[in-house]
């Protein structure tokens, strides 16, 4: 952003200073009558988002304030999904009913309808029935809103902006009129707002014709006819480059997610750049070729269902036509002779050792061609492609093109022009061909394609291994699945052009990289480690699992808390200029809450979870509900402490205040238990594997592009006799570890013989504890063995780096590295000799800790380093 127009900051970043000050006296937490009435799981950056309208909404200025919000987030983030959360947030909290949703297009309409009304659809939102304080709310879409409202009913209606304008600044009959919908509280959703600016850029225009007839004049005119009116808009483009939309925006941008930090996040496939100077044809059969093995590694690898889908991109519809008729005589005429000729001229020709190309090539060799070929004829018959130039094509079609991931629907191949850039919703769009494009192009044509590739960069959550991820899991490793999380766009080699791109993908905040820019790192285990005892005849030790057998299931074996705290919630909001204050003296005290049992049955009878029959299914033993709120075996032993005010005695709580904090309380178990629910659950019993079955040579792939803490490099660890590969490849906090841990070896020497740390790669080793009585699971980041020269004692020691932004989240792995120095473990192997410790863990705001823990446990509470800084 311009210097000169960042004179004050957006309302976002004033927000995330309060937040991280802990200025909000609202501890929010995103509640459960939203997250079990949506169909998918909300990310932490959406949670977060409904966290600030609700700080917004909440603040007793929310008429005058807080009225208009903006949320300014990235393409494939999932915009529709706070759309979904925040209309059931205005309906439950704050009691609104009329909701208005308007686009620019029909298409993006027809999209919605299936988001957010179709049931029967893959893209529906919701769960089939959606339910609040155990009624049943029911989404009904009208044209005008009646009178007479069911209360447990949301009306919407939607439209296109351009047609509500045009009603409502022209009489027709029976349309709605501004008078109308005076009469209405309402909620307008306005969605790929950048639309709906024509007045504010005819300011810095110096334009005044015709601003009271534009669509903007119409919106604001909606908003103002009501004080309790909301207009909440959502955009993955804002361009705050423009001085009177940055002025306009300033203090309503409530949530800003931008597209580098949802790529970073490993939210989106990774975009690479496959760049070579080709014919159009050669080209076509290149994307096939690349998709098809695509699809064979999902074969391979036992994922099903999976149809990657190609996009060839023109510039003319004639000449998308044409090409896909050269497309239709390519495929038929495939032979298994024509693709052997072909990738072997290719292999010829590739430079970089590390190109996808190479891992296709071998693949395709190892293969029936034959078959392969029928697969491809099947897959890219002429029935099979979709041509969307036609104009109304969008219109006539959303459903087969926001379908694209369903099995039933057949469509492997898309020729267009402009037609699917905005509003088009797929998941497995992996490969984008331009075709018959010129040598050089103007940063306006790059711009369009930089919009493109984000469309398309959306990740596909398939499942392995009985998983189903919503992030990248292969971006360090060498797996063959890490073409499943990447989307190639095919494009010309030539370095005018590719420069203007990358300043345009730079611009829409797209990391791409470059077909073999990447590179593989190899950790192999030192020969001289190989050749040691404790290689060849050492053990690991790791805790077995027991089934969980249902009339054994516990509080702890759902691995259950028994204390909360939970933060009182003033109705008076810390207001911005808090953030001048820096000592606003706010002082709290934890107060216990003492309830009766009809408290207990209130709260319960209000979610579904609590029901009798739900219950007994989790906890087989279970005789009673009153069994259930008494006894210690369940919630009986439930702590609840209040963070009170100084000024505010619990005893001043209304009935109602106590009764929110204990659903509050029984929402967070009712999740633990559905996420929890577990067959294996950890014992203190400790069994052994042989070493060198774990610890093997292990593949690591380095991405440069990676941000700064995460960003994995690679450092010699010959001479390092203690570290057991020749490589240390690590992110950048784990090699401040292990430097640290080098300045220790000196000093344990004297006290240990055969020191060796191991880097616990969980690609490879599959290594990992299992919570005592618990379900959760972890991998130690590093094990170090150490054999003690007094007592011949053999130390297996757990350490675990770990990010800031993780220390909460982990606190339980932590605790199990504690608990597993107690006496309650138990060798089943009757190895006297060994001694298990774990280590608090390592990170920078806890660094003097893990040293005198290190220390106590290991060095007999003596300095282990001579200076405080690494």
């Amino acid at each position: 952003m311009n210097k000169g127009v960042q004179s004050q900051e957006i309302l976002f970043q004033q927000f995330k200073k309060i937040d991280k000050l802990g200025l909000f006296t609202d501890t929010y937490q995103v509640p459960n009558y939203i997250k079990n009435n949506l169909k998918d799981k909300l990310r932490s950056y959406q949670e977060e988002s409904l966290r600030y309208l609700h700080y917004a909404q909440r603040n007793p200025e929310a008429n005058h304030r807080y009225k208009h919000l903006l949320f300014n987030m990235a393409t494939g983030a999932g915009k529709t999904m706070v759309m979904a959360a925040t209309t059931l947030y205005m309906f439950k909290e704050h009691g609104y009913q009329n909701f208005i949703f308007f686009v620019h297009t029909d298409a993006i309409i027809q999209k919605t309808k299936e988001n957010l009304l179709n049931n029967l659809s893959p893209k529906y939102l919701f769960k089939n029935d959606i339910e609040i304080n155990s009624e049943k709310i029911k989404i009904e879409v009208v044209e005008t809103f009646p009178i007479n409202r069911n209360k447990n009913t949301i009306y919407l209606k939607l439209s296109t902006i351009h047609k509500i304008h045009d009603d409502l600044n022209h009489y027709k009959e029976n349309g709605i009129t501004f008078d109308d919908l005076k009469e209405f509280s309402l909620v307008l959703l306005g969605d790929e707002a950048h639309h709906y600016n024509a007045k504010t850029k005819a300011k810095e225009k110096n334009k005044s014709e015709n601003i009271d007839f534009t669509w903007e004049r119409t919106i604001d005119k909606l908003l103002a006819l009501q004080p309790k009116n909301r207009l909440f808009e959502f955009t993955a483009t804002i361009n705050l480059d423009n001085k009177e939309i940055y002025k306009k925006y300033r203090d309503k941008i409530v949530y800003q997610y931008d597209l580098k930090q949802f790529m970073n996040n490993g939210y989106s496939k990774r975009v690479m750049l496959l760049e070579a100077n080709q014919n159009d044809n050669d080209k076509m059969l290149d994307a096939v070729i690349l998709s098809q093995y695509r699809k064979l590694i999902a074969i391979e690898n036992g994922i099903t269902g999976f149809k990657p889908i190609i996009l060839f991109k023109s510039n003319q519809i004639a000449i998308s036509k044409a090409k896909q008729e050269d497309f239709i005589q390519i495929i038929e005429t495939l032979t298994p002779e024509k693709i052997s000729t072909y990738l072997k001229s290719k292999e010829k020709q590739l430079s970089s050792a590390t190109s996808i190309w190479h891992k296709v090539i071998n693949l395709y060799k190892k293969h029936d061609l034959i078959h392969i070929v029928d697969m491809i004829k099947d897959d890219f018959s002429d029935m099979n492609l979709l041509n969307v130039n036609k104009n109304d094509l969008m219109e006539e079609q959303p459903v087969l093109l926001n379908t694209l991931e369903q099995t039933d629907n057949p469509i492997r191949a898309i020729f267009a022009v402009a037609k699917v850039n905005e509003g088009w919703d797929v998941l497995n769009l992996y490969d984008i061909v331009r075709i018959s494009e010129k040598s050089s192009a103007t940063k306006a044509s790059t711009d369009s394609e930089a919009q493109l590739i984000g469309r398309g960069a959306r990740y596909f959550p398939f499942i392995y291994q009985g998983k189903k991820s919503y992030t990248r899991r292969f971006d360090t490793s060498d797996h063959d699945l890490s073409i499943l999380e990447q989307l190639h766009y095919h494009t010309i080699n030539e370095p005018a052009y590719i420069k203007v791109l990358h300043a345009s993908l730079d611009q829409a905040d797209i990391v791409a990289e470059s077909d073999g820019n990447g590179f593989v790192e190899h950790a192999k285990l030192k020969d001289s480690f190989k050749n040691t005892d404790t290689y060849q005849y050492g053990k690991l030790y790791y805790n077995k699992v027991e089934e969980i057998a249902g009339e054994k299931r516990t509080w702890q074996s759902y691995s259950l808390e028994t204390s909360f705290e939970e933060e009182y919630k003033t109705v008076i909001e810390t207001s911005l200029n808090a953030l001048n204050n820096t000592n606003p003296n706010i002082q709290y005290k934890l107060e216990p809450l003492s309830l009766d049992i009809r408290f207990f049955r209130k709260a319960m009878a209000k979610q579904n979870f609590y029901t009798f029959n739900n219950l007994q299914f989790y906890f087989p033993k279970l005789t009673s509900l009153e069994e259930f709120i008494r006894s210690d075996d369940y919630l009986g032993k439930v702590k609840i402490d209040i963070k009170l005010p100084l000024f505010l005695q619990i005893d001043n709580l209304t009935s109602k205040e106590k009764l929110q904090f204990l659903e509050n309380v029984l929402v967070k178990i009712a999740e633990n238990i559905r996420r929890n629910y577990r067959r294996y659950k950890g014992t203190y019993e400790f069994i052994s594997r042989p070493l060198k079955e774990i610890i093997t040579d292990y593949s690591l792939y380095i991405d440069p592009s990676i941000v700064i803490n995460q960003r994995i490099t690679s450092e010699n660890a010959i001479g390092k006799k203690w570290y057991v590969f020749d490589k240390a490849i690590l992110n950048q906090l784990e090699h401040r570890f292990i430097k640290l841990l080098e300045k220790f070896i000196s000093k344990l020497k004297v006290k240990y013989d055969e020191i060796y740390l191991l880097r616990n790669d969980e690609k490879s080793a599959k290594f990992k504890l299992t919570e005592f009585n618990g379900v959760r699971g972890f991998m130690p980041d590093f094990i170090l063995l150490m054999k003690n020269k007094e007592d011949d004692a053999y130390y297996q020691v757990f350490l675990e780096p770990k990010g800031e932004n993780r220390l909460f989240d982990d606190k339980w792995k932590q605790d199990m590295l504690e608990a597993i120095n107690t006496e309650k473990i138990i060798f089943l192997e009757d190895d006297d000799n060994i001694r298990l410790i774990g280590i608090k863990f390592f990170a920078e705001s806890c660094r003097d800790e893990f040293i005198r823990d290190f220390s106590d446990k290991l060095y007999d509470g003596e300095p282990l380093e001579d200076t405080v800084l690494i």
